[in-house]
């Protein structure tokens, strides 16, 4: 299987080439990806813990 080449060669590029405002979104966009995958992460930690009760 081939490995795939990791993000950052092409986010470091990106960022070197553009511009203060589009740097910004792009630093923003991908804070909200980091955001988005801990509270999925939570989320399946917390329904982990908790044993689905059953419904009497």
């Amino acid at each position: 299987m081939l490995k795939r080449r990791r993000k950052t060669h092409k986010f470091k590029r990106n960022i070197i080439y553009s511009t203060a405002t589009r740097r910004r979104i792009m630093l923003r966009n991908t804070h909200k990806k980091v955001i988005w995958r801990r509270r999925l992460f939570a989320m399946q930690l917390m329904e982990a813990q908790i044993p689905a009760t059953p419904v009497v």
